[in-house]
């Protein structure tokens, strides 16, 4: 019974570590501006992105529910409000796809033959099979949240997340988790 308790939480801990390696996340943030003196904020207009592909504009509409919603929590947690009248700093969002091609090589397989005597040595190496090139597509999904100071437009904070997705992937929950990993990135909290 104690084995099968260590196998099943090392299996866990494996599966965790494995849904969550794919997702990159990043922040950056301007280091002369105080975050926490911003306390509301409001959200741009989803599709105002300078994003040429309009499919792109497409996923930001259908999923700006689901993202200022899972961001509102993020932001409520960290003490801030809403407030759409009179802002301290404004979020945006952008969202999308892009397709990335990876090429790989299979290792060159050789067989050697040789021929030997005692005072004679020889051999010979020849190729069979292997170094072919193969093409593998996938697409990557990418979500940017910018921070914007109301009064100045200043750009603030930036936060994003990079995974590569399948068709058979929860988007709600994978969505959730990486505005999750982003809003962690943003150094606010107010009682």
């Amino acid at each position: 019974m104690k084995q099968i308790l260590i196998l099943s939480t090392l299996a866990l801990a494996l599966l965790l570590s494995s849904c969550t390696s794919s997702l990159n996340t990043f922040a950056d943030y301007d280091k002369n501006a105080d975050l926490n003196k911003y306390k509301t904020y409001a959200w741009l207009s989803p599709g105002d992105s300078l994003d040429a592909n309009p499919q792109n504009h497409q996923f930001e509409l259908m999923y700006s529910k689901a993202i200022t919603y899972a961001s509102d929590e993020n932001l409520k947690k960290k003490g801030m409000v809403l407030d759409s009248q009179n802002p301290d700093c404004l979020f945006k969002f952008s969202m999308g796809f892009e397709q990335k091609t990876s090429y790989s090589q299979s290792p060159t397989v050789s067989v050697g033959v040789a021929v030997g005597g005692p005072y004679y040595y020889g051999g010979v190496a020849v190729p069979v099979a292997g170094g072919n090139i193969t093409e593998h597509r996938a697409d990557e999904a990418f979500l940017y949240i910018q921070m914007f100071d109301t009064r100045t437009g200043a750009l603030l904070w930036t936060g994003g997340a990079r995974k590569m997705v399948d068709n058979a992937a929860d988007s709600e929950k994978n969505l959730k988790l990486a505005l999750n990993a982003i809003f962690s990135k943003l150094k606010i909290k107010h009682k």
